[in-house]
């Protein structure tokens, strides 16, 4: 998926500038690994300080900056589809796993975000397609956030330079 990115100019310039996941921004903020010993791999960081990694070559595990972190894909495709679809995912972490809860959230914050950005839809729905992710439904991918933060992300502890753990989203 990577290297269908870098070989579409306006995929890459909507997920860096509208989506906030830019794969020229390789700077994390602090060296970290994951407590099982197994490999992280920096895929992409974002204007806040966050980054985005794979971990042993599949999940994918978002740090942020405040020193908190979860794998919120079971894959990079699975990473765009969420950036692009639930660009405010941010914002439903906190209620995973109630699916409920997740999509009033998700409503709220994006029905904000429409009022600033009011083609993040359509720009969605052209990243999307130039990548051929097909559809994206916004009922699956809040389902998989939540499976990734629940099921997932205990079996990849991130742990900074100095062995410290990172809190969980």
């Amino acid at each position: 998926m990577l290297d269908r990115i870098r070989g579409h100019a306006r995929a890459t310039t909507l997920l860096a500038t509208v989506f906030d996941f830019d794969i020229a921004r390789l700077d994390p903020v602090e060296e970290v690994h994951l407590a099982s010993g197994g490999k992280v791999q920096l895929i992409a960081g974002e204007a806040s300080g966050g980054t985005f990694f794979t971990c042993d070559g599949g999940p994918v595990l978002y740090a942020s900056s405040e020193g908190t972190a979860g794998i919120i894909a079971t894959d990079v495709d699975a990473a765009i589809r969420l950036v692009i679809r639930v660009p405010t995912w941010h914002d439903v972490v906190a209620c995973a796993p109630d699916p409920d809860a997740m999509r009033g959230a998700f409503e709220a914050s994006y029905a904000e975000l429409q009022e600033e950005e009011p083609e993040i839809g359509q720009l969605g729905f052209e990243v999307a397609a130039e990548l051929g992710l097909g559809e994206v439904d916004v009922e699956e991918v809040l389902a998989s956030l939540g499976r990734c933060l629940t099921e997932l992300s205990p079996n990849y502890v991130l742990l900074n330079e100095n062995g410290d753990e990172y809190d969980a989203l």
